[in-house]
């Protein structure tokens, strides 16, 4: 049962991975065809890849930042508390 798991998640791997390359295909091949250079395909695909990892980047950066504030918050009510209960 679970090489069925293991199997089928590697299948959906291997068809989006098929699906991506066919996509990054027809992108250089539209490129060369309607601009003459299949450069300036790949050129705006790593620029898209580029723009979305500094997308994550910032997102994640965010995130830590509000994750710190939380938990310095909950760490200074737990101190409080505890305070409190040793008076």
């Amino acid at each position: 049962m679970k090489n069925m798991t293991v199997l089928s998640r590697f299948g959906q791997y291997v068809g989006s991975t098929a699906l991506v390359m066919a996509l990054v295909y027809a992108i250089v091949y539209a490129s060369q065809k309607f601009l003459g250079d299949p450069s300036y395909g790949i050129v705006g695909l790593f620029s898209v890849f580029l723009l979305g990892f500094l997308y994550a980047m910032a997102k994640s950066d965010v995130e830590s930042k509000q994750r710190e504030a939380r938990w310095a918050a909950e760490d200074a009510k737990a101190k409080s508390s505890c305070k409190m209960l040793m008076e």
